[in-house]
């Protein structure tokens, strides 16, 4: 979590501090002496988390139809590649338009059958008119069904394109300064998505069936009364500029409401997965604080919301049937021989349906607005230039010795920041064995990162059998090294799908799952498992020990089988025991592997041939007379010589 201040932080912005009354009976609580404010960077090496608020979003264009026009130019192919249920679902508008303009005449016909009391004539236009209802009905409801059918499909296409893009994102876009928290991130592509379903829909099915609609309904207008229809028209114009005008401010509005939820759940994302440190902390009163700030925050702005959008159709029905009515009122005076008991009827009743396609564009208009932050977040995501580029030319490596160079490699995270590695070389023979310590933050894991290709370096280049990593494929490239990092990643699944994580999507191979398991001493723990290898671990594998979870991790790299295998404080959760023999293992399997080691404790950096020290950007090569006597104590290395930290 970011650091909470305990005494007043310096001017702040108003809207974080906890002045709210509480909408609820919640109990009185004093106010905290917070900040509530939370980091807005994080650096690399640091325990430091991301901003609890979702990053500020880019200045938008003020004209609203520009930024309608990019809105849908981003849907379009999406919404074009479900153009079946599309186009079957404005056929169905069609059959009900239709159905719609054979009732209007109809139903005027009624006032003269009654005046006249034919009971026979009656009864066949209201059979007449009562099948033509159910026409109407049946495909109004196939309309929907297939126009909700397109925008979902389309929705459901927009996060698959938008999610493969996140996990094209280059690392720094997660971990770097100012970077975007994975709580916003999935915010955007569930809850948000939901809400551009609703906007296509709303488009669909307003675009063509509220034309027909209109154009139907006029043209019975103007058969009855030319006259009275031209005034109808007038008042058109008026409420589209009132829809504009509002659908800006709820766009406004509504962009405040995203940014409010979405900041509320990176808040749960990042406290639920900590709550044992909160526990420990006494810490339930801060972030109990702390939610009821956000979600008071998010109430207003999705109150503020709502109410805006029950405001805009009461405005434009007033202004519709106000400006109406007193331009009928005259008109009548000098139309009334014009018109029968049966005409009038009709007219009122193509007019009432005539109100109804205006409103309908209406209200797909707010929701456009409403939906246009959702949309231009989401798609934000997709909208980058990827600093890990791979070449065109890029070869795939099909077997790997293991040989790996380091050569005169520079690299930083940020301009205004110190070089992490300053002209470093190291060159690992393959097969070998190397060890690097350091201090905390000297740049032991950027070695890691830069071998994955996560980054690249500033100057020099990284060579694996005198290959430039860039120019290897990627795939190819993190397909021979493996990596156990001292960050422990499980996922919710069996214990088989999570050592064979490799082969997931095909099948995985159970043999070398369990000598994988065996290997890294967790065979034994796996078995006395409910279900064994097929027990389902949990959350991040949260039914698991520390211990256990790192066996696991370091079975998932054996099962990868790579020719170079890095371990990052890999035995770091493990006992003494365990770590002896996991030790042993790997050294076994390894022997024709190339392994890099980032450790502290000695009996783990003793398993190197080669140990080298980082500090300040550069190598040197440590001695092992010098470890055991104890001098590495000396350069701000956490190494225990007993094994413990």
């Amino acid at each position: 979590m970011s650091p909470i201040s305990l005494n007043p932080p310096p001017s702040p912005p108003r809207s974080l501090y906890l002045k709210h009354k509480p909408l609820h009976p919640f109990p009185t609580l004093p106010k905290p002496k917070l900040s509530l404010k939370p980091s807005l960077h994080k650096s690399h090496n640091s325990t430091n988390v991301p901003s609890l608020l979702p990053a500020t979003p880019k200045p938008q264009n003020d004209l609203p139809f520009s930024q309608t026009f990019h809105s849908l130019t981003s849907l379009k192919p999406y919404i074009l590649s479900q153009h079946k249920p599309i186009l079957l679902g404005w056929l169905c508008s069609l059959v009900s338009v239709y159905s719609l303009s054979k009732t209007v005449p109809k139903i005027g016909k009624f006032s003269t059958f009654i005046e006249n009391l034919d009971s026979i004539t009656l009864k066949n236009e209201g059979l007449a008119v009562g099948v033509l209802v159910l026409a109407r009905l049946v495909a109004v409801y196939w309309q929907q069904a297939f126009l909700w059918d397109a925008a979902l499909n389309a929705v459901y296409r927009v996060r698959a394109a938008v999610f493969e893009k996140v996990l094209e994102r280059d690392l720094e876009f997660f971990e770097g300064y100012g970077g975007v928290s994975s709580g916003d991130v999935a915010y955007r592509i569930t809850a948000e998505a939901s809400d551009i379903a609703d906007t296509v829909f709303a488009l669909l099915n307003t675009t063509v069936p509220s034309a027909l609609q209109l154009l139907a309904m006029a043209a019975q207008m103007l058969a009855i009364s030319p006259l009275l229809s031209l005034i109808s028209a007038v008042v058109i114009p008026c409420m589209a500029l009132i829809i504009i005008r509002l659908g800006g401010k709820l766009r406004k509005i509504s962009n405040k409401a995203h940014l409010s939820i979405a900041a509320l759940s990176a808040y749960l994302n990042e406290v639920l997965p900590a709550i044992l440190f909160v526990k420990a902390s006494n810490a339930e009163f801060c972030e109990y604080a702390r939610f009821r700030k956000l979600a008071h925050d998010d109430l207003s702005a999705h109150l503020e919301k709502k109410k805006m959008k029950a405001l805009i159709p009461q405005i434009v029905q007033i202004i519709y049937f106000g400006v109406l009515f007193m331009l009928c009122a005259g008109s009548l005076v000098f139309s009334r021989s014009s018109f029968d008991s049966g005409g009038m009827a009709s007219f009122v009743t193509a007019l009432i349906f005539l109100i109804e396609p205006i409103q309908g564009v209406g209200k797909a208009y707010n929701e456009l607005k409403q939906g246009e932050p959702a949309i231009e977040r989401l798609f934000e995501l997709t909208r980058f230039k990827p600093m890990i580029k791979e070449k065109l030319d890029a070869v795939d490596l099909d077997q790997v010795t293991g040989e790996v160079k380091f050569c005169d490699v520079s690299f930083k995270y940020g301009d205004n920041m110190a070089y992490i590695l300053n002209g470093l070389n190291l060159h690992i023979k393959a097969g070998e064995t190397v060890a690097v310590v350091g201090p905390s933050g000297g740049g032991k894991t950027t070695l890691v990162k830069l071998l994955l290709r996560l980054y690249d370096p500033l100057s020099g280049c990284i060579l694996i059998d005198n290959h430039n990593i860039q120019s290897v494929k990627l795939t190819s490239l993190r397909r021979h090294v493996g990596l156990v990092s001292q960050d422990i990643t499980l996922f919710s699944g069996t214990v088989a799908e999570n050592i064979g994580y490799r082969d997931l999507l095909a099948k995985i191979n159970m043999e070398m799952v369990e000598d994988a398991a065996r290997t890294a001493n967790a065979d034994e723990f796996i078995r006395n498992l409910p279900d064994g290898y097929k027990t389902n671990i949990g959350p991040r594998g949260s039914s698991l020990s520390g211990g256990q979870k790192q066996r696991l991790a370091i079975a998932r790299a054996l099962y990868q089988n790579s020719s170079i295998l890095i371990l990052d404080e890999a035995t770091s959760a493990l006992d003494s025991r365990s770590e002896l023999l996991v030790r042993q293992a790997v050294q076994r399997l390894m022997e024709n592997h190339t392994v890099l080691v980032i450790a502290h404790r000695l009996e783990t950096i003793l398993m190197a041939k080669r140990v080298f020290r980082l500090d300040a950007g550069k190598l040197e090569e440590v001695t092992r007379s010098s470890l055991l006597g104890g001098q590495h104590m000396a350069w701000g290395s956490s190494c225990d010589c007993h094994g413990r930290q």
